[in-house]
């Protein structure tokens, strides 16, 4: 399979290509959403990009070098980047041995990156790679991955198959068709609960969402960042955690640019999961419970209060897993069905969106 044919309109507009291993996914067949391409184990040769040797890589590679025995050796400029890099053990074989997430970047200012003598350069330009390629894996994420089942989160994307979450990146550049590899540490924990994400049949989604790796409209660009804070609603540590992340990710939904009590938010959020009256009446009760409600004696049951101002946890409050589970199950259907609202009407400006939100009441018979 030959890359450069497959982004040949991309990087002869100037473009350069972006190469990130993944682990923790199962991929058998190249797929595509938008700009981005998964490809699995072996797909290709990463030595058909040409990377430029490191030649630190050989000196490193299998050595027990600590911390302090590595700034004694007195690197600087360059030669420090580039020993930064081989100490990770990030090299072609890694890439080789992972399957792979490739996307073109505009932009990119490749004589800087030539020029640059700092490894905290790498580190800055890992981050941005990162957050690009984690926008596709937030739409995986949101449509593969359920709140109870931690086992199937991949690893951010760029971190391979090694226990000490550094991160990676080839980039490629088509004038002097050659590319070089970085990688550092900038992820601070990675999922290590089960065997990971099947990324097998997802045409699905490459139909249903590539419509939002180009969007400019506004709900399209509110959408992205709800997407972004649902990943972090699945990759909490804590139920307790992903209850409160879930709680914030709601009130974004209903009020992406301010901040309302709840009994505001309720308001907006319900329109999109009631099915009649009569639903929308039990969501307003269960809201009410999930979040201020009190007792015949003015004590607070509601768990949000419970949790935000008295400091229980969630399993203080169910006492039961199996309970627990299914609420963040609950919580990830409501912030579900108004994201997809959101990717659904993603060209519409958010005054157009309230509107859209209220045509939903009226049709409840709520006014």
């Amino acid at each position: 399979m030959n890359m450069i044919e497959e982004f040949n309109e991309e990087l002869n507009d100037g473009q350069h290509l972006v190469v990130m291993p993944l682990s923790r996914v199962l991929i058998e067949d190249e797929f595509k959403i938008g700009k981005y391409r998964f490809y699995p184990i072996g797909e290709f040769e990463i030595r058909s990009l040409r990377p430029v040797p490191n030649k630190f890589h050989s000196v490193m590679n299998g050595s027990e070098m600590n911390e302090d025995e590595f700034m004694a050796i007195g690197l600087e400029g360059q030669a420090l980047r580039e020993a930064a890099t081989a100490l990770t053990g990030a090299c072609s074989e890694v890439f080789d041995s992972s399957p792979l997430l490739v996307f073109p970047v505009d932009g990119f200012d490749w004589d800087r990156f030539l020029e640059a003598d700092s490894h905290d350069y790498d580190l800055k330009i890992l981050r941005s790679l990162t957050n690009e390629a984690e926008k596709v894996m937030d739409i995986l994420k949101f449509f593969l991955c359920r709140a109870d089942l931690i086992d199937t989160l991949p690893s951010v994307a760029g971190i391979w198959d090694q226990p000490d979450g550094f991160s990676s990146a080839l980039i490629f550049n088509i004038d002097d068709y050659e590319s070089y590899i970085i990688a550092g540490s900038i992820i601070t924990h990675k999922a290590v609960k089960g065997s990971g994400l099947d990324l097998n049949n997802c045409e699905e989604i490459s139909e249903k969402y590539e419509k939002l790796t180009t969007t400019n409209g506004e709900v399209g660009k509110i959408a992205k960042m709800a997407l972004s804070m649902h990943t972090s609603f699945l990759e909490s540590n804590s139920p307790t955690t992903q209850f409160v992340r879930a709680m914030t990710l709601l009130e974004f939904l209903a009020y992406p640019d301010d901040y309302q009590q709840f009994k505001y938010v309720r308001k907006k959020i319900t329109p999109h999961l009631a099915k009649d009256y009569n639903d929308y009446l039990r969501l307003k009760d269960r809201f009410n419970k999930l979040t201020s409600k009190k007792d015949e004696t003015g004590n607070h049951i509601g768990y949000r209060t419970r949790i935000v101002h008295i400091g229980d946890s969630i399993e203080d409050i169910l006492e039961d897993e199996m309970q627990v589970k299914k609420v963040m199950l609950e919580l990830q259907g409501y912030i579900g069905k108004v994201i997809e609202d959101m990717i659904n009407n993603h060209e519409m400006s958010w005054s157009e969106f309230e509107e859209f939100r209220e045509q939903k009441k009226r049709s409840l018979g709520i006014v």
